[in-house]
């Protein structure tokens, strides 16, 4: 299998991972605002769960919004991924990149998503999310936005 993700130790070493500019994933299907499919170099498929963000759902507020503009951002385009391990769905884990651009923190700059982790959150994403909300960019100027995780304990999957 081709090393389309990097480790975390090249994240801490620089701002943009070595990977960029070398995109070798392509994204095949944007589930959400913060989960897509794509496809290795080795024609693998891969689930990504875009680390440190957490979008609205399709049935909430912004649902449609926020999916819909990382449709824009990803969809048919070719990414690198720095991987941060897979989560308890097994879904990698990971931040996308396209050139210079850190896609996860375009989508909660652009008010797309909330950051995701009460644990040392990432301060870029924070400070992002700040400005996001201060400016009332994307779901921050529809008074019916609700935090994801809120919103999943009030609306259980129905089995």
């Amino acid at each position: 299998m081709a090393l389309a993700a990097i480790g975390t130790a090249a994240v801490e070493r620089c701002r943009i991972p070595d990977a960029v500019g070398r995109p070798t994933w392509t994204v095949r299907t944007v589930h959400d605002g913060d989960t897509i499919t794509c496809h290795d170099t080795e024609g693998e498929t891969h689930k990504i769960r875009l680390f440190g963000i957490d979008a609205p759902e399709a049935a909430q507020a912004w649902g449609r919004e926020s999916s819909d503009a990382l449709s824009r951002k990803v969809a048919g385009r070719r990414v690198a991924v720095v991987s941060r391990g897979y989560d308890q769905h097994g879904r990698l884990l990971g931040t996308l990149w396209i050139d210079d651009r850190d896609i996860n923190r375009e989508m909660v700059a652009e008010g797309h998503a909330w950051v995701f982790g009460r644990i040392a959150p990432d301060p870029d994403l924070v400070e992002a999310e700040s400005a996001a909300r201060r400016e009332r960019r994307g779901l921050w100027a529809d008074s019916r936005a609700e935090e994801p995780s809120q919103w999943r304990a009030a609306h259980p999957r129905q089995p």
